[in-house]
């Protein structure tokens, strides 16, 4: 993965989780349908996510993670940096929130307030979407999303790092135990992984290249003019999988991959943009992680302390500019910090073998 692609990677990764926030803080709770034409975006662009996680981690096992114990040391900081954080922030936000403003917690937008210690503990070891299981994370919607990915890391490190008679039983078996909602949604992370391969070892030359880029983009225009006319893909799949735009998923996953193959074999055309945007984008996207796991419980709690209605100026300045403020001072504690954790996991796993034997 060359450095423009590299940095279009950390755009795309920024662009969705801004559009999760922005669909989000423009609830009528929040500011009264303020922004609201993100809110139909927000499923599109956590299938960005997973399609992006799929690519990186195809590329970061290639390169740096070529052992398991680096593969687990990496995933284990980079999720445990920002979601441990999260998970506890977003039960004492909430916590506080609800004295101050108990009305503004309510199950028509998904916080169900029993089942606290389940809830955290569910999110804790990300079993909270395992089979049939739907556990809310407190305030913190987005949440739902790690119980997948995590579990892909999962199956994906069996199925690389395992010893080779285990590797097909025990992806198998993990497959088995986190049922088929999760399931359904693997390939979708896989064709990122899919992308990234096709891009390291058989990438396209300029003019396929142009066609995947720039046809991927004019498809998915056509599909929104084709939704706005017609009706998004919603429904067509079982309920049982709890995904009703699983449809959509793919055709928009499908897109993003082509799209991504067909940047990598033109990216050398925006390389004088994009290196001259290097470090403001390096650094911008180092909050994204930040951004989408703890926005909404932020945003929530804010909400409580405002004195204004969610229509005026004021209150739409506190949940959208605090809010994204918070994220940036937040992420100096979490998401920047995932190096240290990594230093620290790796201390604690090599201590044993460092450790002079006692007689």
């Amino acid at each position: 993965m060359n450095r423009e692609t590299s940095l279009y990677l950390d755009l795309w990764r920024l662009s969705a989780a801004l559009t999760v926030f922005l669909g989000h803080v423009s609830g009528a709770r929040f500011t009264d349908g303020f922004l609201w034409q993100f809110g139909p975006y927000m499923g599109q662009a956590v299938t960005v996510f997973f399609v992006l996680s799929g690519f990186v981690i195809g590329f970061a096992t290639d390169r740096r993670e070529t052992s398991a114990v680096s593969y687990v040391v990496a995933r284990v900081a980079r999720v445990a940096s920002v979601a441990l954080p999260a998970l506890v922030a977003t039960f004492i936000l909430d916590a506080i929130g609800r004295l101050a403003r108990p009305e503004l917690y309510s199950l028509s937008w998904g916080y169900v307030e029993t089942g606290g210690l389940w809830q955290f503990i569910s999110g804790l070891l990300f079993i909270n979407h395992i089979w049939f299981l739907d556990v809310p994370q407190g305030s913190d919607l987005p949440y739902w999303s790690l119980g997948y990915e995590v579990w892909y890391y999962v199956i994906f490190g069996i199925a690389t790092f395992a010893p080779a008679g285990w590797r097909v039983a025990g992806t198998l078996a993990c497959v088995l135990f986190v049922g088929p909602p999760i399931a359904a949604m693997f390939p979708l992370w896989l064709l990122g992984l899919l992308s990234y391969r096709i891009c390291a070892r058989c990438p396209p030359g300029r003019c396929v290249g142009t066609v995947f880029c720039v046809g991927s983009l004019a498809s998915s225009v056509a599909y929104e003019f084709w939704a706005q006319r017609h009706g998004r893909l919603l429904d067509l799949a079982p309920a049982f999988l709890h995904r009703p735009e699983l449809a959509q998923d793919y055709l928009v996953g499908s897109l993003f991959a082509m799209h991504l193959i067909g940047f990598r074999a033109v990216s050398p055309l925006f390389g004088p943009l994009l290196n001259r945007l290097a470090k403001p984008i390096r650094w911008t996207a180092g909050t994204t992680f930040t951004i989408y796991l703890f926005h909404l419980p932020v945003a929530q709690f804010l909400a409580t302390q405002v004195p204004w209605a969610p229509t005026a100026f004021a209150t739409r300045l506190v949940i959208v500019g605090g809010t994204l403020g918070l994220m940036f001072i937040i992420a100096e504690a979490t998401e920047r910090r995932k190096a240290l954790w990594r230093r620290n996991i790796l201390a604690l796993v090599h201590r044993p073998a460092n450790t002079p034997a006692k007689h």
